[in-house]
């Protein structure tokens, strides 16, 4: 007797691309212009792409892009790292707990070292306050932010209160926990507590989760996730249960939630982290989305992992009385402002204005033709008793 293990690495060029099948129980909510321009954005790529209209959680387009052929709708059954777009969650909790002021700054020398451990960032300006640190997406600022925050005894009695109280935090913006979608397989990702980092680590502290600081590590959330954060934060503190199923002759197909769930971060965090997202597209890594017509606020992210970065933005237009929020991520696509930031951007313009330019036509044709490679997914087989 004995065991044989092997690794098969899938063939990703081999397959063919899948797109997800839409429901067909009854009318949607989906624009089937918008539908269609990201499925055509996600050619080629392995990916999703979500958007909701804030005020009544109603989604817009739902689209996801497989090439390895899984069958995984990876909008609601694929929990991600969530990159530098879980900054503006970390900044909403902290603004509203006290642990941190519009004003505070951290030093970053394209990052940081602490405890031997060295985080790094991309060259900006040092020091910066929070809305310019959202704007830039500073690492050094988010990590040890966050790592202080969990070590503070004056403002936490314990570590364990600090990140059951940022966990409550997270669980109120619907980070962490289904939302409740009106669809099969939905996932609730992953937001830690005390009992969590407890069985992962055993002794934990503040610099033992601090990448959690910058979207890594511990944390997990859904493309749908992304999109509804977006959302709560274009109404300033609340969302709707996203659905996909419309209302006919008065009768819903699958009986909606139209409860406001509210977040636990205060109004004055809001505005904050929403001057951040507008700086993000005015002077920051988002500033190619910057639109003369209408005011984006955004945020990007770039999520590590085997082979190209995954790319990744959230956000919602316009600044005021929004009526759009999007979540791109494109799986080994590398920088969130390179592929991600500028699908979004699309999906914005169709939405708004209900056509694309003639030059975002053009833009389109170039995204539509992208091709990404994807990672091979490595699968363990075991073969017992042979």
């Amino acid at each position: 007797m004995f065991r044989l293990k092997t690794l098969i690495v899938g063939l990703i060029a081999a397959c063919p691309v899948m797109a997800l099948d839409l429901p067909t129980d009854g009318p949607l909510t989906i624009d089937p212009k918008l539908q269609a321009l990201g499925e055509r954005l996600l050619q080629g790529k392995q990916g999703s792409i979500v958007a909701i209209e804030p005020a009544t959680g109603r989604i817009l387009a739902l689209v996801s892009q497989d090439k390895v052929n899984d069958g995984v709708n990876r909008a609601i059954s694929t929990d991600y790292s969530p990159g530098s777009t879980f900054k503006v969650a970390q900044a909403l909790e902290m603004l509203s707990e006290g642990a941190l002021t519009p004003e505070t700054t951290y030093p970053c020398r394209r990052g940081f070292t602490h405890d031997g451990i060295r985080i790094g960032c991309h060259p900006h300006k040092s020091p910066l306050a929070l809305v310019q640190a959202i704007s830039q997406s500073c690492n050094a600022y988010f990590c040890k932010a966050f790592q202080e925050m969990l070590d503070n005894r004056s403002l936490y009695v314990s570590k364990h209160r600090a990140i059951n109280r940022w966990n409550a935090y997270m669980q109120s913006m619907g980070l962490g926990r289904t939302l409740g979608v009106d669809l099969p397989d939905e996932v609730s990702g992953v937001m830690p507590d005390s009992a969590f980092l407890a069985a992962k680590h055993g002794s934990w502290n503040g610099t033992t989760v601090m990448w959690v600081g910058m979207g890594q590590g511990e944390v997990k959330t859904t493309p749908l996730q992304l999109c509804n954060l977006a959302a709560v934060i274009a109404n300033r503190g609340f969302y709707l249960t996203p659905h996909i199923h419309e209302s006919a002759a008065g009768l819903a197909i699958v009986e909606q939630d139209t409860t406001k769930h509210r977040s636990l971060a205060t109004p004055e965090a809001f505005d904050i982290v929403v001057r951040g997202m507008r700086a993000a597209t005015v002077n920051g890594t988002a500033a190619s989305l910057n639109n003369p017509d209408y005011e984006i606020c955004g945020k990007t992210g770039t999520a590590e992992n085997e082979g190209e970065d995954h790319s990744i933005f959230m956000g919602f237009a316009p600044m005021e009385k929004p009526r759009i929020a999007v979540s791109v991520y494109v799986e080994n696509g590398g920088f969130g402002a390179d592929l991600a930031a500028p699908l979004a951007a699309l999906m914005m313009e169709q939405h708004i204005n209900g056509r694309l330019s003639q030059k975002s036509e053009r833009r389109a044709a170039k995204w539509e033709n992208r091709k990404v490679k994807i990672t091979p997914v490595k699968v363990e087989i075991n073969f017992d008793d042979l």
